[in-house]
Formats: C-alpha cells, sequence, structure tokens
C-alpha cells in the first residue's frame, strides 16, 4: 500500500476521534480544512526531538491510541465553545491539547 494512502487512511482515523468528541456540534468548512491541513502534513512529518522515533505514520501501531486521544479531546474542547466550530475555536483546542499533553510527536503548537 502507497505511503500516502496508508497516511489518508490514519487521517480518517483522526478525523473519526475528533468528530466522536464533537459530539453533536457542527463543524465549519475552514475548521475542516485548517484540520485536514495540519494533520495531514503531520501525519509525514518526522519532528525533530530526541524522543521521536519516527514520523506519526511510522509510529502509528506504537502510540495511535494516544494520538486518537488527543484528537478526541481536541473534539470535546472545541466543541465546548458551540456549534457550529469555528477556526479559530478549533486552533484554540489544538493548540491547548497538544501544549498540556507533552507529546513529543505533536505539531508545534506554535505553528497555528
Amino acid at each position: 500500500m502507497p505511503n500516502e494512502n496508508k497516511q489518508e487512511h490514519l487521517l480518517v482515523q483522526a478525523v473519526y476521534a475528533f468528530a466522536q468528541g464533537c459530539g453533536a456540534a457542527k463543524i465549519d468548512d475552514a475548521a475542516s480544512q485548517w484540520f485536514h491541513e495540519r494533520y495531514s502534513k503531520w501525519l509525514g512529518k518526522k519532528k525533530d526531538h530526541p524522543k521521536v522515533e519516527g514520523t506519526p505514520h511510522q509510529v502509528w501501531k506504537k502510540h495511535g491510541t494516544e494520538f486518537l486521544g488527543r484528537f478526541h479531546l481536541m473534539g470535546q474542547r472545541a466543541a465546548a465553545k458551540g456549534s457550529p466550530i469555528m477556526e479559530e475555536n478549533l486552533k484554540e483546542a489544538a493548540r491547548t491539547v497538544e501544549m498540556e499533553s507533552a507529546c513529543p510527536y505533536c505539531p508545534d503548537p506554535g505553528d497555528i
């Protein structure tokens, strides 16, 4: 299976976990686009950190459950700001979850 195809499959899992966290909240188109752009790139990018063993895609079997938990939490936090979830609220939720989790694989919150 080509690498890009596998990354898209993993992104589907991330979107699903995020959507579960959102509950009944609708997601604005701009927020959806931002999520896709940020995390599709993230899946294939190895972060320069001593605890990072590869790209998120490469370590998904080992850390995927943790990643999905963070996406779920991100959805909960974004939905707590109201429906529809707007891009700025999603960015704020992502920044908060990424900073609080201290995950070496998370994208840099400063990039938001």
